[in-house]
């Protein structure tokens, strides 16, 4: 008679389990707290030329970076993206989600779906160049395009100190709408979803009282992943200013992300520009990290 053998608790783990998913997971986590308490500490020592300086000076470089004049502007701008970045491309794409869903041919709603999502595949260093090209004042694709319809008005894009962020923030626009709209289209594609807006047709609501009163109020829980992986992405951005502006003109379309980059590897203040990543770190956890955890905690309710 052989001995049953002993049932497993639901729930629990084995040994190979722990070792394949929980240890990878510990490791990550610990290497990045790590690495985030390195930098907070190297903040507030006095390493400012290639070789460390593990001295400690206390607030000196958060001072020094605070009284910088481009600290103020780099703030401003990071704000003007957080907000710029993500309500133009939510709305467009809640709008031209709901275009594909309405379209009768689902071939050519296939066809523009894929189109829109080829911009996500691409790098923001390539995104930028195409860009930086067609903004260019004189030979660049859009001015050309104007010149050849009979409007001789040159617009200087992303040359403009004032509008020059906007201009960028378009790129952003244009490099994500595609991954908004596959998302807020998964959102829309639930049983209980498409259940009410049939019975709201049946009712003889119109479209528009559709899309307002029964769809975006039930994919409030897309929304908000969609809204937070949007604000991670405007907070840390930092390729499509290299590349088309490098800040400019002057510092009117710096970030912190570049101011960063500068103050380290090209004025090697090492420990103040860790100062501006633990400054990136905090408003990411001001603005972002609770909103996220509450689009989870949403998301799985």
């Amino acid at each position: 008679m052989t001995t049953p053998k002993p049932m497993r608790r639901r729930g629990s783990l084995s040994f190979s389990e722990i070792i394949v998913f929980v240890v990878p997971i510990l490791f990550f986590i610990i290497l990045l707290y790590v690495v985030l308490l390195w930098t907070i500490y190297v903040s507030f020592t006095d390493w400012k030329t290639i070789a460390p300086n593990y001295q400690l000076t206390g607030l000196k470089w958060y001072q020094f970076l605070v009284a910088q004049p481009r600290f103020e502007v780099d703030v401003l701008n990071n704000l003007k993206w957080l907000i710029a970045g993500v309500v133009p491309t939510v709305v467009i794409a809640i709008l031209l989600a709901y275009l594909l869903e309405l379209t009768p041919f689902p071939r050519i709603e296939s066809y523009i779906r894929t189109l829109i999502l080829y911009p996500v595949a691409m790098s923001f260093i390539v995104t930028g160049t195409i860009w930086s090209w067609m903004y260019e004042p004189q030979r660049g694709v859009f001015n050309t395009l104007l010149r050849g319809i009979g409007i001789d008005a040159p617009f200087r894009y992303a040359t403009n100190p004032t509008t020059a962020t906007y201009w960028l923030v378009l790129i952003f626009i244009w490099q994500y709408l595609g991954f908004s709209v596959i998302i807020i289209q998964s959102s829309f594609r639930t049983t209980e979803l498409q259940e009410l807006i049939e019975a709201a047709r049946v009712d003889g609501a119109s479209r528009l009282r559709i899309l307002v009163s029964i769809i975006i109020p039930n994919i409030r829980s897309g929304l908000l992943i969609l809204v937070s992986l949007l604000l991670i992405s405007t907070l840390k951005v930092f390729d499509i200013v290299f590349i088309v502006t490098y800040g400019g003109p002057g510092i009117s379309t710096d970030v912190l992300a570049l101011n960063m980059w500068i103050t380290t590897f090209q004025q090697h203040l090492v420990s103040a520009g860790a100062g501006l990543g633990v400054i990136i770190f905090f408003m990411a956890f001001i603005l972002v990290i609770p909103y996220t955890l509450y689009a989870l905690r949403k998301w799985f309710e």
